[in-house]
């Protein structure tokens, strides 16, 4: 049971992964060539309505989806019960973003922002309306059907974003986009499965039981990670909001599209092991000994590179974000553990903990950004900054919770986190004496940068595998899993002989 339960996450695993690729080769190739139509302002107004049109998206999210995944027993019933509560949700909360949309254009000092919500407002509702049945694919592990419909939409998105910023110039290319990305999600969905939702209340107060705490939850958690955009949108002009915002994605690449395609399988396989507390403990310690191999050298390496990056991937016009791009970076190093600890506490229904770690994080940078804001002279990377200095804070708190509420040795934990960074150390002097003296052409230092990089962390990084596996269980499955590896790309090479 435990192997098959392995196996079919693995796979969901790589459909997740695919489609994220997928679609984030699409989205970069677009963003490369959106940053060099648009400027930093544009991108900051529509990086503030993305987040302002989530942030009401997540006020009205009762987890439908996870509440589905973790039943025993998926229901018509219990199907279109979770589709309806959601978009009589969803449906107030389009009306909220019309009704505050003045408000928060005139608190933000950016008046371009309320037409903006203004027609965004239709987004909660297209989602709201998406076919529920694209859930029972996840309880099955699954991810096929939903890896070729997100590819498709982007696919489609694609050259009508980029024909709109052509022709525009402005903002709204990236916020009509949007719309249409949501709109061609919602057409699909019904295309790739054939359940049809209708209306029903019958377990509304099952479901509510189920996620008024993990509501909060993910309110104060989404709050948490975003609300230094929004508090930057009134402090600082739109083209440093851009700036802020552009670094974080491309800081945060290596996260998002190597590790974050887990998530979903690794919650579907998770709720079906929660009651077995050896074995969860051995679950989520294996997805953060695979998840920080890879974290952690990402993060150092966009640290060292981030000059180079900049120049290379987003043009000249952007020089300003390769501080900015290198500082946020490390906050990566705290998302595994955050990740992982939700998904292990969404599923035994514990997220009380969570909300109130969210509160301190949340408290300390409003506080903070309130006090660099009185100063005059205050600059970006000050505050982005004091933002990743609280990581520390935030990761000594997560640390905190995996002992007292999951019961996970702190031992454990401490082992899969720090070692790479012995690895990825030398890693960044490598590159550093490197960058010192070679120069030759930006594209050619970066790329050379990287070879080496590689070269240095990944036989190091194997001798620390190799040196403690008998010491730890889960270096030992790292172990077994290199070894694996090892061995099919000896077929493959084998093969192609």
């Amino acid at each position: 049971m435990d192997e098959s339960l392995n196996k079919r996450m693995a796979i969901g695993y790589l459909w997740n992964l695919v489609a994220k690729w997928a679609n984030r080769l699409i989205g970069i190739i677009s963003t490369l060539i959106l940053v060099r139509l648009l400027s930093p302002a544009d991108f900051g107004i529509a990086s503030l309505t993305s987040i302002i049109i989530a942030l009401f998206i997540t006020v009205s999210e009762i987890g439908t989806d996870k509440y589905v995944i973790k039943a025993k027993q998926c229901t018509d019933d219990l199907l279109n019960s979770a589709w309806s509560l959601n978009l009589a949700l969803k449906c107030f909360c389009s009306l909220f973003i019309v009704a505050f949309s003045e408000p928060l254009a005139n608190w933000m000092a950016q008046p371009e922002l309320q037409p903006v919500l203004l027609l965004c407002c239709v987004i909660p509702l297209l989602g709201a309306l998406k076919n529920i049945g694209l859930v029972q694919y996840e309880r099955e592990l699954n991810y096929f059907p939903l890896t070729r419909l997100a590819t498709t939409v982007k696919l489609i998105v694609f050259p009508v974003t980029i024909c709109l910023a052509l022709w525009l110039r402005n903002y709204w290319a990236l916020i009509i986009g949007i719309v249409v990305n949501e709109t061609f999600t919602l057409i699909g969905s019904y295309f790739i499965h054939p359940y049809r939702p209708r209306w029903s209340m019958n377990e509304w107060g099952k479901q509510w039981d189920f996620s008024k705490w993990m509501l909060l939850s993910t309110i104060t958690g989404y709050i948490r990670s975003r609300i230094d955009v929004l508090l930057l949108g009134k402090l600082l002009p739109s083209g440093d909001v851009g700036t802020y915002r552009i670094s974080q994605e491309f800081a945060w690449l290596p996260f998002s599209e190597l590790i974050a395609p887990a998530t979903s399988s690794l919650y579907s396989g998770i709720s079906k092991i929660s009651h077995n507390r050896d074995t969860l403990h051995d679950k989520i310690a294996q997805y953060l000994s695979v998840a920080y191999m890879l974290v952690v050298p990402s993060a150092v390496g966009i640290y060292a590179l981030n000059k180079e990056i900049v120049n290379v991937v987003l043009g000249e016009q952007w020089q300003t974000a390769a501080p900015i791009l290198g500082i946020l970076s490390l906050l990566m190093l705290s998302m595994p553990l955050n990740i992982a600890l939700q998904t292990a506490l969404i599923s035994l229904s514990k997220v009380k903990q969570l909300v109130i770690i969210d509160i301190v994080m949340v408290a300390c940078i409003v506080v903070g950004f309130s006090y660099l804001g009185e100063r005059s002279n205050t600059t970006l990377y000050q505050y982005a900054t004091y933002r990743v200095s609280l990581v520390v804070l935030f990761i000594a708190l997560l640390f905190v919770a995996y002992k007292w509420i999951l019961g996970m040795s702190l031992t454990r934990v401490l082992s899969v986190f720090v070692l790479p960074f012995f690895p990825a150390l030398i890693m960044y002097k490598a590159i550093d004496a490197l960058l010192s003296n070679i120069y030759f052409s930006e594209p050619i230092n970066l790329v050379l940068a990287v070879a080496v990089g590689a070269v240095v962390f990944i036989p190091v990084m194997i001798g620390v595998v190799y040196s403690v596996r008998r010491m730890s269980p889960d270096y030992f499955y790292l172990h077994s899993l290199l070894l694996r590896l090892k061995a099919a790309i000896s077929v493959k090479v084998k093969n192609f002989i």
